[in-house]
């Protein structure tokens, strides 16, 4: 039990350098593409998520409400993102991607996938599919670990 415990604990830790990582590589795809790794998150929540409020991509992408303000701002001004009224809310606004949001965000995913392709022929289903298992596995349980302090 030690032993797996000791494995757990460098595979926790591993996750801080993994995470610089796919940052600097998401930020250099981005940047290709004229945007930052902010707007990307929000183009991305955009997409998986059309008409949303600023409140659910926020939630969505757990980011602090100020932040995605601050980013949905910057992408409707350079017009990868148009702001319409929300029906629901008279003080509230939906937002979408227009055809060049669509067109930045689908590029980059592709970039992205063909990357993902590449890394995941080298490994099998199994440890893939684990790996997505634990990975949020430990995101739910280090959240509720979080809440509580």
């Amino acid at each position: 039990m030690t032993q797996t415990l000791d494995h757990l604990y460098q595979a926790v830790q591993a996750t801080r350098p993994l995470l610089r990582n796919i940052t600097a590589a998401v930020e250099q795809g981005s940047r290709r593409h004229g945007v930052t790794v902010g707007q990307r998150a929000i183009l991305e929540g955009l997409f998986l998520h059309p008409d949303a409020t600023a409140p659910l991509l926020g939630s969505e992408l757990q980011m602090k409400r100020q932040y995605v303000a601050r980013v949905l701002q910057e992408v409707v001004t350079a017009e990868l993102v148009e702001k319409l009224p929300n029906p629901d809310r008279a003080r509230s606004w939906r937002y979408r991607l227009t055809a060049k949001g669509k067109d930045v965000i689908s590029a980059i995913r592709a970039d992205e996938t063909s990357k993902l392709i590449a890394f995941a022929e080298g490994q099998t289903t199994e440890d893939l599919n684990a790996f997505c298992r634990l990975q949020i596995t430990l995101t739910q349980y280090f959240a509720l670990l979080a809440k509580e302090s």
